[in-house]
């Protein structure tokens, strides 16, 4: 049998690198891993409803729906715990409110107004609904919780009528 000693060494040669370049391949790669997950999470403010928020009205995500204030003729009402303000977050954030008429007649209350305030009473602020006034650069503590009071005079001798509003809350 005949040794063909050119190809035996291109043979050769290439088991040799085939070789040499699996083991320093093997060398250059070390091991990574990612261990992880997605979590949905409410951070941020969030509203939730009071003691005294009308039946049928909820909260969902953003929205306070069917916050239907019933008002017994010549008789002024507060909604003394309505509404929840609550800071999700470790951190404050400053906000701001705008009160908007979207329907009804203004003109059947004296007051509608909103105001924002602490556990201890001490008030954040108080908006006219009726006049749509807002409000700014208002602050709510890392984890604290306002409280949000609805007060509403009707007009002396009205016995019908009815007021349509949206407050939108803007914070940073």
């Amino acid at each position: 049998m005949q040794i063909n000693y050119k190809k035996a060494a291109k043979l050769i040669t290439l088991a040799v690198s085939t070789l040499l370049i699996a083991t320093v391949s093997a060398q250059m790669y070390s091991y990574m891993y990612i261990q992880g997950s997605g979590t949905i999470s409410t951070g941020g403010l969030g509203w939730a409803k009071g003691t005294t928020a009308p039946a049928g009205s909820t909260v969902e995500g953003v929205y306070v729906k069917n916050l239907n204030l019933s008002i017994t003729a010549d008789t002024p009402m507060n909604f003394t715990d309505c509404l929840h303000l609550i800071n999700n977050d470790a951190s404050s954030h400053t906000f701001g409110l705008e009160a908007t008429v979207t329907g009804g007649n203004t003109t059947k209350f004296n007051t509608f107004d909103m105001v924002v305030y602490h556990s201890d009473e001490t008030g954040v602020s108080k908006i006219s609904i009726k006049n749509g006034e807002s409000a700014s650069s208002l602050t709510i503590d890392g984890s604290e919780t306002l409280y949000v009071r609805f007060e509403v005079d009707p007009l002396l001798g009205e016995t019908t009528g009815d007021m349509a509003f949206t407050v939108k809350l803007t914070y940073e």
